[in-house]
């Protein structure tokens, strides 16, 4: 976990807003935050730990976090930035407080915390879905992979709080680990195991459960089936009680197949008895119903003879009496054709006297003359000379108008060509030429390319001038720079030289020549009163003093090849180098404006010659169709005169076919209606002639068919005629008689019949129905014993089945338990093992418990290295193996420390104040350095130390400070909260805060 950036307003000491970058505060590995007692230190500890869990350490509640010196309605808040993994975050939380309330008079209105988080993806800021501030909440802690104890406890250690970690119990430091290190393949494993275990064991007591029930279910079933046969299974074992008694069952299935045999054999014999029986009861009674049948039908014979007579009686009358009924029907048609005749002949005769246009006298010559004058009115000269004179008519007319319309379009066009003949002469005087604007054009576009070289030439003025400046201030910063590096390589000099002297001295020995001066007594050697400068940082001194001249050199050249570039454009200048870039400018855009208005110039005398040519040819144009539109109007004058006295001969011959009526079509239609009123009358006529032969020859034929018959006279037909009802009964008794003889030629051609009349030939009797009774009940019973033993052996047969299935399961069931029984042996043994629940484990300690005592066996051998240099190896960090906790599996989890000076191990809880101090440092920086390491684990990129340098003394403080620097360049962050002054000279890089009336602010010290 790494921290960014924290913003804090109205929060603890601080009033305003105040913001603090741990990226800069951070670039040394190391930074101090100090300040007077009081200040604020702990409360920007705080603020952090607020913006992720919401809460503060110690006794502080949440609830009074906001600051006493801010304004009532100002909000508080921490903002925090960290990253932590691939993760880069950012958190607001807002603190609980009362604002003012918006009415004048009323009470503080509380404001409740509030959470916002954001995830920073693709360099963009997206806010986190938190709904609900415990929904944050939970969402914090699964990303961060602490809770705020454990927190405290590894990465923000507060005041009094700082050896938690050394002094936790096993259950607390056991937390913590498992926070830290990921173990979740090793839980799962004991999981894994444990779960196997158990559900091994409840696989074994499931068999033994449905042993006990496949044996309960054989013996119960069993004995259902054998009953009294049942045999003794009480001194059996499981595996033993299949045979007895499946020998048992095979004996009672043979038993009762023999007894299903003999009741099916007594069954059939019965049933055979029943039908002899039956049969010759059936067969005699249809010999005896047919016979009696037969005496009554030989009785009714005379009478269906009889009826048969009066029916064929009945026809012929009925044939002879329809030709009777015809020639009645054809006297009767034949007056009503001849009143019809009469009445059209009369209708048509008062026609002729009221018309005039025909002179017939009779009809059949009047109906001949209008025949005639129909032909000539429709002949298709006729019928088409009124559609001729409609279409001469308007063509005449069209014709007229058409030439009025002719002369009047050769007057506009005669007008047309006047107005652009006078329009073409005045756009001719206008009219320039083409030489003239070509040398103007040319004169404008020159000027306007000397124009913009001399703009040009102006701004590469302007930017060598520009240039110039530049690099001659940029010289004398180099020369400057090149003075300092001489200066500088002087003093490095002096000092190298300084500390080839010391470096003599203080080689030198009593009575040993001096190399310089040969002298073997050395009353005042030269003593090191300045940090030694080292070759290395002569010859740095030499690199720097060198690339300064060259830099220098590499300016100067720059500027006069600048210098000399401005003066040859000053040169192509002349008389213009006075001119401004703006002043240019303006010259360059007025020539381009006379260019462009030279060009558009003889553009527009371009575009006038064109119109004047489209006029000329539009003159021609006009003229030509004055001329045409002339000589149509002539046209169509002659066109429109012989169209006329056309119509007038047609109008005439229009006239006579007419004659009284408004057209020929209507004298058409007049002639048709006379024509079928005509045609009526002679029809009318003949149909009348027709109907009265007609009539005469169906009398004539009805005399002939009752001079034919039996009959003497139309009398005696009428009599022989029978009624309807009574033809009715007379055909029912004859198709009556005939069925029932039918019938009995039928049946006695049938098996029962023929047979019945043989069996009482031979003298048989009929069976009473009491013996057929008696035969039938004797079957019944037979069968029904059949049916009832085949059952039972059905039943038998499905039950013996169950059982042989119950001792198959049981045996398959034994076979499984036996196999089950050595693989959970096994498993049991693998996972009481790995949860130190015996087995194997001769350390007593679960799988998870020995993979973080392994972890933490590597933090104690880190925490150890950074101890020995706080300690002057004097302390060591060791595992305490034989401690437990309350639980056995807490087991190997506890630290102890190891006295050098003692030769002996002793409890962590015994070292001092100052040593306890180191001890937790050195634990919580090993701690850091084996979660780093481990992949998967939480990055512990970040510590903050709240206090207990006071209690070391100088020596201990100055080995703690000497493995604090150590970690500068292993990229991890350590915040130092002290006020011990020999810190604030140690660490240079310093948070600082200031108290005062108003508030505390914050200030970064010894950051660029």
């Amino acid at each position: 976990m790494k921290f960014h950036s924290l913003t804090i307003c109205a929060f603890g000491p601080f009033a305003g807003t105040q913001t603090v970058d741990f990226d800069a505060l951070s670039s040394d590995g190391l930074f101090l935050l100090r300040g007077h007692t009081g200040s604020g230190k702990t409360s920007v500890l705080d603020a952090i730990t607020f913006a992720l869990y919401g809460n503060v350490p110690g006794e502080r509640r949440p609830e009074g976090l906001k600051s006493q010196h801010a304004p009532m309605d100002r909000k508080p808040y921490v903002e925090l930035e960290f990253s932590t993994g691939e993760d880069r975050l950012w958190v607001r939380r807002e603190a609980s407080y009362y604002r003012p309330a918006k009415r004048r008079g009323a009470a503080p209105q509380k404001e409740s915390q509030a959470l916002y988080i954001k995830r920073l993806r693709n360099g963009e800021w997206k806010p986190l879905p938190v709904h609900k501030i415990d929904e944050g909440g939970a969402e914090l802690a699964s990303i961060l992979g602490f809770s705020m104890s454990e927190f405290t406890k590894v990465i923000m250690l507060p005041q009094g709080s700082f050896a938690q970690l050394l002094h936790a119990t096993n259950e607390e430091r056991r937390k913590i680990l498992e926070q830290l290190f990921d173990i979740g393949t090793y839980d799962r494993l004991e999981s894994y195991l444990w779960e196997h275990k158990r559900e091994s064991e409840g696989q074994l007591k499931e068999l033994d459960s449905r042993i006990t029930l496949h044996i309960n279910q054989l013996t119960s079933s069993a004995a259902a089936l054998l009953g009294e046969d049942m045999p003794s299974t009480e001194e059996l074992r499981p595996g033993e009680l299949s045979e007895p008694l499946l020998t048992e069952v095979e004996k009672g299935h043979e038993r009762l197949r023999c007894a299903e045999e003999k009741a099916q054999a007594a069954a059939e014999g019965a049933a055979e008895e029943l039908e002899k029986l039956t049969t010759r009861h059936r067969q005699l009674t249809r010999w005896t119903e047919h016979a009696e049948l037969r005496r009554v039908h030989e009785e009714f014979r005379a009478e269906a003879v009889r009826a048969e007579h009066r029916i064929a009686e009945h026809r012929a009358a009925e044939t002879v009496h329809q030709w009777v009924v015809r020639a009645d029907r054809d006297a009767e048609t034949a007056q009503q054709k001849e009143k019809s005749a009469v009445s059209t002949e009369h209708e048509a005769r008062s026609l002729l006297r009221d018309q005039s246009d025909v002179n017939a006298e009779t009809l059949d010559a009047a109906a001949e003359e209008v025949l005639q004058l129909r032909a000539r009115l429709t002949d298709p000269e006729a019928l088409g000379l009124e559609e001729r004179y409609t279409k001469l008519s308007s063509a005449a007319q069209t014709a007229e108008q058409a030439a009025t319309d002719a002369q009047l379009h050769a007057h506009t066009l005669r007008s047309q060509a006047a107005a652009a003949q006078e329009k073409l002469e005045t756009q001719q005087d206008k009219i320039v030429p083409s030489e003239q604007l070509d040398q103007e054009v040319e004169a404008a576009q020159a000027a306007v390319r000397a124009a913009r070289t001399r703009m040009d030439r102006v701004a590469q003025r302007d930017t060598a001038a520009s240039e110039v400046k530049n690099l001659r201030q940029q010289v004398e910063q180099a020369k400057d720079q090149q003075n300092q590096a001489e200066s500088d390589l002087r003093k490095v000099s002096q000092g190298y030289l300084q500390s080839l002297a010391q470096e003599l001295a203080e080689n030198l020995s009593d009575g040993e020549p001096c190399l310089v001066c040969g002298s073997t007594e050395h009353p005042d050697p030269l003593k090191r009163d300045q940090e030694t400068v080292t070759k290395e940082e002569l010859n740095a001194a030499t690199e720097i003093l060198q690339q300064a001249r060259l830099h220098s050199g590499s300016l100067a050249e720059q500027q006069q090849r600048a210098h000399s570039q401005l003066q040859e454009i000053h040169g192509e200048l002349s008389a213009d180098a006075h001119l401004s870039e703006e002043e240019a400018k303006a010259i360059h855009s007025a020539a381009e404006e006379k260019a462009r208005m030279a060009v558009q110039r003889r553009r527009d005398q371009r575009l006038l010659v064109e119109q004047v040519q489209e006029m000329r040819e539009q003159i021609v144009a006009l003229r030509e169709d004055q001329t045409a539109a002339e000589h149509t109007a002539g046209q169509q004058a002659a066109e429109a005169q012989r169209l006329s006295e056309e119509a007038k001969t047609v109008w005439a011959r229009l006239t006579e076919l007419r004659g009284p009526h408004p057209s020929i079509a209507a004298r058409v239609e007049v002639l048709e209606q006379w024509q079928l009123v005509f045609k009526s009358a002679q029809t009318a006529r003949q149909e009348a002639e027709n109907a009265a032969a007609a009539a005469q020859r169906s009398a004539k034929e009805a005399d002939d068919h009752v001079t034919a018959s039996p009959f003497a006279d139309v009398d005696a037909v009428n009599s022989a005629r029978l009624p309807q009802e009574t033809l009715n009964d007379l055909s029912q008794q004859v198709t009556a008689f005939a069925d029932t003889d039918k019938r009995l030629h039928f049946e006695a051609e049938l098996e029962d019949v023929t047979a019945g009349m043989q069996r009482a030939e031979r003298g048989e009797t009929l069976p009473s129905q009491e013996d057929v009774n008696d035969a039938q009940a004797k079957a019944q019973q037979a069968r029904e014993t059949a049916i009832s033993t085949q059952r039972r052996f059905a039943e038998y047969r499905a039950e013996a089945k169950a059982v042989e299935r119950v001792s198959g399961d049981l045996h398959h069931v034994l076979t499984q338990r036996r196999d089950q029984a050595a693989e959970s042996h096994l498993r049991a043994e693998l996972a009481d093992a790995v949860r130190a629940q015996g087995g194997d484990n001769d350390k007593g300690m679960r799988l998870t418990t020995y993979v973080l005592a392994a972890r933490l066996e590597r933090v104690t051998e880190a925490a150890t290295r950074h101890l020995n240099v706080m300690t002057d190896g004097r302390y060591q960090l060791l595992l305490d193996p034989e401690r437990t906790g309350t639980r056995q599996r807490l087991r190997g989890l506890d630290l102890k420390v190891y006295d050098e000076y003692a030769e002996q191990e002793r409890p962590a809880e015994s070292l001092s104040g100052g040593e306890t101090f180191m001890a937790s440092l050195s634990l919580a920086l090993g701690l850091a350095e084996v979660v780093q390491s481990e992949a998967g684990g939480v990055g512990l990129d970040s510590l903050f130390i709240d206090e207990g340098f006071g209690s070391l003394d100088d020596h201990t403080l100055e080995s703690v400070m000497s493995a604090l620097h150590t970690l500068q360049g292993e990229g991890r962050r350590i915040g130092v909260v002290s006020h011990v002054t020999e810190m604030h000279q140690q660490i240079p890089i310093q948070l600082k805060v200031t108290k005062t009336n108003t508030g505390s602010a914050l200030e970064l010290i010894g950051v660029s």
